[in-house]
């Protein structure tokens, strides 16, 4: 399919060497220069060049827009770097930040780098309850924060309670006793310390820490380097360049890879405008979403699968939404996942009814140790699990592993190693120093290589039958989802059993009753065209609560951490295998 005319892409080139044992090495051919020293020096150059353009914007309480303009920023930052250091913080003493996407959550990030602090924000969830105030103590033990900063204390009674806080200051937007307050922070007018420690960062100077964990074990701190954002947000701005500054509507989370750094710092280094959305793709929430989009005409959108299958369900039905979402799109971009059932070819659909065109779809791939990116279609994507070519100066390394090939990568975006953790650091690195991300991959087209690479899910997460045959996750789970319009998302069990059956999460719309005959219907007629033990779907049940990001059900690329979710509900699974729905 074509891709629309608004959409600009860089020419789709790979340089590939075989070498004799099977491992082949993918790199662009296009270089990858003029990077920034600090990520905040395109804060600095915007600053400049249009001080009265509006960098972020934010509902208040009353509903209207709030408008954080690009002077406004660098200032305000400059302030609060300052009044970081003269609090004591360093490299040795991070800022923790246990609040949600906000303009003062920019603020203090961006303060927290030009003062040469490293900021730790972390997921709002894991202050919600018990179970995720354990991971919160993990997380303290790890980092040593130096301070907290909260947009409100009063939810947080809790954690400030936490031995692990004892005595830490803390900075809030809303006034709470024994914190001080970000208004009088951000005053502070002299910044010659500051200053110099902006101009002294190098690319090793650590920017960030963002914790990830696997479905076991404690959460790991990945120190992100301004040389690693740096060169992803520029490798990025190589392939996919604009013509003018971009506007989005964006709810992904900061703590997270994608939304804080591939967003966040996109729109930066664009100069454009992010209007931070108090939406989620989540049911009761995702109104506050639409409500934006219907409001704000963007330019580029990403977001995780399940929250485009419920943005197209609701422009099906809303010609106001459909109108204002398609009236200056460029790209659509996604990560993490393939788009579930029919939603690339409805969303397609909607695009040619509103603007005679097809809308450019691109898939990313990157991981919280790679700043995020590694890889991208830099050309209009399918949906089909595609994660295109390598960016400018990321260099892939295949190695061969049954029909599919182990990912690994390295480049100045990769991580230089876990926050106090040697061991797994040493374990994460092979001999050439490549980053091993734990990750399948094939060839879209194996004869062709300039057609890019395809997800062929994670390595940890295939299984073995009671037979002894292996069941290829990642590749079974794109089938079903292709095959059944009516999953949002699934999780496949087996391990040691004598067939596979899997955890539904239905698509929106359905009562369960109705969502469990449709998802019937369509895997009985999945099942038909596949009969083998590995592929065949023997049972499956509905899950209610969605992927929990407190319990690391979900990962930072978006993507339903499979082990996680099949230790955290294993009683479902026992129910599924007692006598569960079968097909």
């Amino acid at each position: 399919m074509t891709a629309s005319a608004r959409s600009r892409f860089a020419p789709r080139a790979v340089e590939v060497d075989y070498r004799a044992d099977g491992v082949i090495l993918m790199r662009s051919p296009i270089p990858l220069d003029g990077c920034e020293h600090h990520i905040c020096a395109y804060l600095e150059r915007w600053a400049g060049e249009a001080p009265d353009r509006t960098f972020l914007a934010q509902r208040d309480a009353t509903g209207a827009w709030r408008h954080l303009s690009y002077a406004e920023a660098w200032a305000r930052a400059r302030a609060i770097a300052q009044a970081l250091l003269d609090r004591g913080l360093g490299p040795d003493r991070p800022l923790a930040i246990l609040t949600g996407n906000s303009i003062e959550h920019a603020l203090m990030t961006f303060g927290a780098m030009i003062a040469g602090v490293p900021v730790a924000p972390i997921s709002p969830a894991y202050s919600a309850s018990a179970g995720g105030r354990r991971r919160l103590a993990e997380v303290f033990a790890i980092l040593q924060p130096g301070m907290i900063f909260a947009q409100s204390a009063a939810p947080l009674a809790d954690v400030r309670a936490m031995p692990e806080l004892a005595g830490l200051p803390w900075i809030t937007v809303e006034p709470t006793d024994a914190a001080e307050l970000l208004a009088d922070v951000d005053r502070v007018t002299g910044h010659a310390d500051a200053d110099r420690a902006y101009a002294a960062a190098t690319a090793v100077t650590v920017a960030k820490i963002l914790f990830t964990s696997g479905s076991t074990g404690a959460p790991k701190g990945v120190p992100n380097t301004q040389g690693m954002l740096c060169s992803a947000v520029r490798a990025a701005g190589l392939v996919f360049p604009v013509d003018a500054p971009p506007v989005t509507v964006d709810w992904m989370p900061w703590h997270h890879t994608l939304g804080g750094n591939s967003t966040l710092h996109s729109i930066l280094r664009d100069g454009g405008t992010m209007y931070i959305d108090g939406g989620r793709p989540l049911p009761g929430l995702f109104d506050e979403t639409v409500r934006n989009l219907t409001e704000i005409a963007t330019t580029v959108v990403q977001n995780v699968p399940v929250g485009f299958q419920m943005l197209v369900a609701a422009m099906e039905t809303d010609d106001a939404l459909r109108t204002r979402f398609f009236e200056r799109v460029e790209r659509i971009a996604f990560a993490g996942a393939s788009l579930t059932g029919d939603i690339f070819d409805r969303m397609q659909a909607l695009a040619i009814r509103t603007t005679g065109e097809p809308v450019a779809f691109v898939a990313g791939y990157g991981t919280t140790e790679t700043g995020p990116g590694i890889a991208s279609t830099h050309w209009p994507s399918e949906g089909k699990g595609e994660i295109g070519l390598p960016f400018p100066g990321c260099e892939v390394k295949l190695v061969p592993f049954d029909d599919r090939y182990e990912i690994r990568v390295r480049g100045p975006n990769v991580f230089p190693g876990y926050l106090g953790r040697a061991d797994l650091t040493e374990k994460a690195f092979d001999d050439e120093r490549f980053y091993a991300v734990g990750d399948a991959v094939q060839f879209f087209d194996p004869g062709d290589p300039r057609q890019g690479l395809r997800f062929a899910g994670r390595l940890s997460e295939n299984f073995k039958l009671s037979n002894g045959i292996w069941v290829l996750t990642g590749e079974l789970r794109a089938a079903v989802l292709a095959a059944a319009p009516g999953v949002a998302e699934l999780v496949v069990a087996g391990h040691d059993r004598d067939d596979v059956r899997l955890l539904v999460w239905p698509a929106g719309g359905n009562d369960p009753a109705g969502a469990r005959a449709g998802i019937a219907r369509d895997l009985a007629t999945y099942n038909a065209a596949n009969h083998g033990a590995t592929r065949r779907i023997a049972g499956f049940a509905l899950v209610d609560a969605p992927p929990s990001m407190a319990e690391g059900e979900l990962t930072d690329k978006g993507y339903v951490n499979q082990r996680a979710v099949l230790a955290n509900r294993a009683e479902l699974v026992a129910r599924l295998y007692d006598g569960g729905a079968s097909l």
